[in-house]
Parts: C-alpha cells; structure tokens; sequence
C-alpha cells in the first residue's frame, strides 16, 4: 500500500503538471485506462513480487482517473449538473461494491487468489470506453 500511495503522489503531480497544458482530460483518461489495463493483465499474468508490483503501479494511472472523468461526465449537461454530479457521487458506490465482488472472486479460487485481480479488466474496459466515446453518448455537437 506504500508503494500504491507513492505512484499515486507521483501521478497527482504529473497530472498538475500535464493537464491540460500538454494533454487533454480525454487522451489522459485515454492513456491512464490502457495503461491500467496493461498493468492488471501483467498482474494476472505474473506471480510473487511481480505481480504485487504491477498492482501497486496500478495507483499512478488511478490517480488521474476521477478528475478526468468528473469534468468530461459533467460537460454540457446544462441544467442538468446537479442531477449529473449526483449520480457520479452515487457513482463511488462501485468503490464498495467491487471490493466484495473481488473477495467473493478470491475465496472462491483459494490455490489461485490472484484470479481474483480478474474484476479490474471490465471495470478498465468501461473506463476506457468512456474515455474513447461514451462521455460523448447522448450529446449533439461534440467535437
């Protein structure tokens, strides 16, 4: 978990310095997604050490995932803000929910508990779609 808060540190300063001067919240989300993605399937692909390393990485893409999601979900939405910023904060609930799914995943595979890591790869792959299209999905005039 040290290791995890260090890469996060270290992600929080990038994105300080990075965004939005040399790359956009979109292509930041972008590349943290893929990057998050790389880094669970080493993790699943890998043991020992080195597999425990690639989840700790995993905090400096994670670092720069909400406040890259929180401004492109609540673009345009208009009058509808309040509503939108409420359900990203009703959002956070997969932040409790996903851990009980991992553990349920990790009992369930006692010679192997790293399968459990399994879980992060559909939850990256809806980040990255977002990323790529979904924060356009239902607005008109986009860009």
């Amino acid at each position: 978990t040290s290791y995890t808060l260090v890469f996060m540190v270290i992600g929080y300063i990038i994105g300080i310095i990075i965004i939005p001067k040399f790359i956009s919240q979109k292509n930041a989300l972008l590349v943290c997604s893929l990057t998050a993605l790389v880094f669970s399937l080493f993790a699943l692909m890998t043991d020992g050490m080195t597999s425990v390393i690639f989840i700790a990485l995993l905090g400096l893409p994670n670092s720069l995932m909400w406040p890259a999601i929180w401004p492109l979900a609540l673009n345009r939405l208009g009058h509808f803000t309040k509503l939108g910023s409420a359900l990203l904060i009703m959002a956070i609930a997969g932040g409790a929910l996903i851990p009980l799914l991992f553990g349920q995943l990790a009992d369930s595979y006692p010679q192997h508990p790293q399968w459990a890591y399994i879980i992060l790869l559909p939850s990256y792959i809806c980040i990255l779609y977002f990323a790529w299209r979904g924060y356009k999905a239902g607005l008109s005039n986009m860009d």
